[in-house]
């Protein structure tokens, strides 16, 4: 597969040789299918060329051993009197990153079993904390078996912490760290981001019971976080009216292979009232064009759901096919560059919120919930029965979806008793 990269025979002897050279042909293949363009391709097969000649270079013959401290030693040597001003060369964190691609190619084949992810890269403030950031996601991730992406509102959450605690979060003077510093830093939180509270004490409370655990800390100091009361069917869900939702729409660029896309998810989600993680793993299988239905997939305990496919969503869902990728991925909504990957309703979410922005629309709740909660208060304005919107929503339980009976101000009209007026 090299040689959809490279033509000179020559250059196909230099990858073919050292300790990764068996390697480089199925390494070339992963991008080919990953949607890579021939520049990007040769430079990150480049790079990887280039550290295979330095293995060679220091006598390693098998690559099945391979470290983060060989990576480093490499970029250091390459980078040592590194002067250019080309656009084109790459950066020491570029090349590690693309090293990083190799290299996670080769995990998962079982050919590296040493090396983990490559972290150089992080950012600086991240990097200074790593000697407890690493051993406690390593507990999150494998002791835990915590989904990738809760992990990472971890690191996110724990992070802003120890960064907060300022000289206090280091190996010599952890153990010193008291109720005071913790309950300053919360404070000063609160103060300036008011939002995510729930998140932000869950995830403190279980990092210092780890600290404790581990002997980072002198005593656990995790009750010094208060719980964050929630009562269920407490508040009112709040949606968006049908002007928003049009001026939304228009926000989205539908000429573009980017804006087709966006535009489907959007369309598909403001007319099913489906998650954005349900959108997200919507597959081309789960459309039947013949009969006109749509197939959303369970989510939290719930059913799968056969539906209608309106013209809308189905002209919405063929115009971005157009621009979608050549893959074997079957997921319907797949990143536009490359790597060629599906969405995660963690991105669609971000995106609605970014035209969001662009549109000026301001709603209660950013993100995919303000569509979901308009699209079940709309239901309910027009007598669909409470049953057909849970299984539409995917709520296993009747009781999750009479929140949305709060908002129906039409049946509320009906049962209001009138003001009683002075004699």
């Amino acid at each position: 597969m090299l040689e959809h990269w490279y033509k000179e025979r020559r250059t196909l002897v230099d990858f073919r040789r050292g300790p990764l050279g068996p390697y480089f042909d199925g390494f070339a293949a992963h991008l080919k299918e990953r949607g890579y363009c021939h520049t990007t391709g040769t430079r990150i097969l480049g790079s990887g060329c280039l550290f295979n000649d330095y293995l060679s270079a220091e006598g390693i013959a098998d690559c099945g051993g391979i470290s983060e401290s060989q990576v480093e030693a490499f970029l250091d040597r390459r980078y040592a009197d590194f002067r250019t001003t080309s656009l084109y060369a790459s950066s020491r964190e570029q090349s590690r990153a693309w090293l990083g691609m190799l290299l996670g190619h080769l995990r998962g084949i079982g050919v590296v079993k040493t090396c983990g992810p490559l972290r150089g890269g992080t950012r600086k403030e991240e990097a200074a904390h790593r000697w407890i950031l690493d051993p406690y996601l390593r507990y999150v991730r494998e002791d835990l078996a915590l989904a990738e992406v809760t992990v990472d509102r971890k690191r996110v959450v724990c992070c802003a912490f120890l960064e907060g605690l300022g000289p206090l979060a280091s190996p010599a003077r952890m153990k010193t760290l008291s109720a005071e510093a913790i309950e300053k830093y919360l404070v000063k939180h609160l103060k300036l981001s008011p939002e995510n509270r729930r998140t932000l004490t869950s995830t403190l409370r279980g990092f210092l019971r780890f600290c404790a655990l581990r002997k980072y800390t002198a005593e656990d100091l995790s009750g010094v976080v208060p719980s964050v009361p929630s009562y269920r069917h407490a508040s009112l869900p709040k949606g968006m009216e049908d002007s928003a939702l049009q001026r939304l729409l228009n926000a989205v660029p539908r000429e573009t292979a980017i804006g087709a896309r966006d535009y489907a998810i959007m369309l598909a989600m403001m007319a099913y009232g489906i998650r954005g993680k349900s959108a997200a793993e919507l597959r081309l299988d789960d459309i039947n064009w013949h009969s006109s239905t749509i197939q959303i997939r369970a989510q939290k305990g719930g059913k799968d759901v056969v539906l209608p496919l309106l013209n809308a969503v189905g002209e919405a869902i063929l115009q971005y096919l157009r621009h979608r990728p050549t893959t074997s991925l079957r997921e319907v909504f797949l990143t536009v560059k490359a790597p060629v990957a599906p969405l995660s309703g963690l991105v669609i979410s971000r995106t609605i919120r970014n035209y969001m922005h662009r549109a000026g629309v301001h709603p209660p709740r950013g993100g995919n919930s303000v569509l979901r909660h308009s699209w079940a208060i709309r239901a309910l304005a027009h007598d669909v029965p409470i049953k057909a919107i849970a299984d539409v929503m995917g709520h296993r339980y009747l009781d999750t979806t009479f929140i949305y009976a709060k908002a129906d101000l039409k049946m509320l009209k009906q049962v209001a008793m009138p003001w009683p007026e002075r004699s």
